[in-house]
């Protein structure tokens, strides 16, 4: 894993359209969070990390501290491209986020996503990843379609954030 760097763009929004996280319709938004983070958000705490293998990026993980929560981070976006996953790169992505967390004292790291069968496979990944399926607010994102929120507490077997 390393930091993004802004010539990444381009590779992350095909790897996320492959991975079926955004269609191609949706990538202006994404470019300017990506932008965005180039430009300023990286000043303010935001993480922009990729997998990469022999030059070819294979994952993506963008997270950011949640406004007035005490250590709370929002896993806003994670992608892997479609020949990688089910192969625990993953599962090895979370991981690495979760450890960088934790190495700074932090206490929770949220997920927020839809109900729609499209992300029926994304919700069993955080399931399986240790996440805990916390709430739903129903008709949220449009009628029909809830929020569904999983968090995952970042404190060590001691019960201590490290």
């Amino acid at each position: 894993m390393r930091p993004a760097r802004l010539a990444d763009v381009p590779a992350v929004l095909d790897l996320v359209v492959a991975a079926e996280l955004f269609d191609s319709s949706e990538t202006p938004l994404l470019r300017d969070m990506m932008v965005d983070y180039f430009e300023a958000e990286h000043v303010n705490g935001h993480r922009f990390v990729v997998d990469e293998q022999e030059d070819a990026i294979l994952a993506v993980a963008y997270y950011q501290p949640r406004e007035a929560a005490d250590r709370v981070w929002d896993l806003t976006m994670i992608a892997v491209r479609p020949a990688e996953q089910r192969s625990g790169r993953g599962v090895a992505v979370v991981n690495w986020v979760e450890n960088d967390l934790r190495e700074r004292g932090q206490r929770l790291l949220m997920i927020e996503t839809s109900a729609t069968s499209q992300y029926d496979r994304a919700r069993s990944f955080y399931l399986k990843a240790g996440f805990d399926e916390e709430a739903r607010v129903r008709n949220y994102w449009e009628e029909g379609d809830d929020l569904v929120i999983f968090c995952k507490s970042l404190a060590t077997d001691s019960g201590v954030a490290r």
